[in-house]
């Protein structure tokens, strides 16, 4: 996979970007996890408020309904939502927030686009593609600074980076191929210097040998692959050259328009709780495994929390905030769609897609 470019947004049937995170579970896994949309309430109140942050709500005025249309399961990948959930930060914004986890017949730009749900949660690329399509969505803000696509591959293969790549079989999603060949000439190869195996999301075709190279991420297979007792070697996507973000709100242009309030509390809220999230991984995760997700493994859930630290929280959120992101960043996702995978047919004003409206109005935050 590469990143979330991989992903197919609304005219085009959903192709699931990762497997079920417990350890050696396949694509049944992932089925029997529920990944129908359910909502959840806020549940506890809130501390005293902060620097920077705002008081508590008029409860004079009724709280504000809104729903997040997470990009997969509900899991750690999106732990600091439920961080601010569980701790009244949104119900102190005067928000009614319901979360729900991507659905088989219903993704994140379907759900927003149709108005299924407010907010959505996805990655630049898909939100460049699916602009270039004529869907009227704009991210306004980016949790992760970085996408955790990567290579990955056994220890005892020999390989010890893309230099080694030629002549070696290289699994991953047919939607990725145009992606994942971009990468490998970006870094001195040629497409035929590989064969391409069309795979799914387990990591059996790298154990049994059908592939020496999978196309993962490094917050998931690279994981499940450590934990089964497996040395493994892996390089992120944007290492190589392939920088992009990854989980990035994102409404229609009229929500930005009418409810530029609402998402402001919003984003703020969802900073706060990422603020707390970042600083208590292992006990983040257990709220996650314990009260909002549905079989996840513990240990597993622990081990991906931190690993997620240094795609979200970088120096230049340092300086910023959470959730800050620059143009300059869109611009490289945009030109390598355009240039190099060639899935633009044309160029995308990246004022059609992203916003720093909304960032700018909430501040620094984490």
């Amino acid at each position: 996979m590469f990143g979330d470019a991989s992903k197919i947004v609304l005219a085009l049937p959903r192709m699931r970007r990762r497997p079920v995170l417990g350890v050696g579970a396949g694509l049944a896994g992932a089925a029997a996890l529920g990944l129908a949309a359910c909502g959840a309430g806020e549940q506890s109140s809130a501390p005293a408020g902060q620097a920077g942050q705002s008081s508590a709500r008029d409860t004079s005025r009724p709280a504000q309904a809104a729903s997040l249309r997470l990009s997969w399961i509900k899991n750690v990948e999106f732990a600091g939502f439920f961080v601010a959930l569980d701790k009244g930060y949104y119900r102190d914004e005067g928000i009614n927030l319901t979360i729900s986890g991507s659905a088989q017949n219903l993704n994140e730009v379907q759900a927003v686009s149709t108005k299924a749900d407010l907010i959505g949660l996805s990655g630049s690329t898909t939100l460049l593609k699916a602009r270039a399509q004529g869907i009227p969505t704009k991210a306004f803000g980016a949790l992760f600074q970085k996408g955790p696509g990567c290579f990955i591959w056994l220890g005892k293969s020999g390989i010890t980076g893309i230099k080694d790549f030629k002549g070696k079989k290289l699994g991953g999603l047919q939607t990725s191929r145009p992606s994942v060949e971009a990468i490998l000439i970006m870094n001195g190869l040629k497409a035929e210097d590989l064969s391409f195996v069309p795979i799914g999301f387990d990591v059996s075709p790298l154990l049994t040998g059908q592939v020496d190279i999978l196309a993962g991420i490094v917050t998931n297979q690279v994981v499940v692959l450590e934990q089964q007792g497996h040395k493994v070697g892996y390089a992120p996507y944007s290492d190589l050259g392939f920088v992009s973000y990854w989980n990035t709100p994102f409404v229609l242009d009229d929500t930005l328009k009418s409810k530029q309030d609402l998402l402001v509390a919003w984003l703020r809220a969802s900073a706060r709780g990422w603020s707390d999230a970042l600083k208590n991984p292992d006990a983040t995760a257990r709220l996650v495994v314990e009260k909002y997700g549905e079989g996840l493994d513990l240990s597993n859930q622990m081990i991906e929390m931190k690993r997620e630290l240094p795609f979200i929280q970088t120096d230049f959120t340092k300086q910023k905030g959470l959730f800050w992101m620059e143009r300059s960043v869109w611009q490289q996702a945009h030109d390598a769609l355009l240039n190099r995978t060639k899935e633009l047919e044309k160029p995308v004003s990246l004022d059609d897609v992203m916003t720093l409206d909304i960032l700018q109005k909430v501040g620094k935050i984490g």
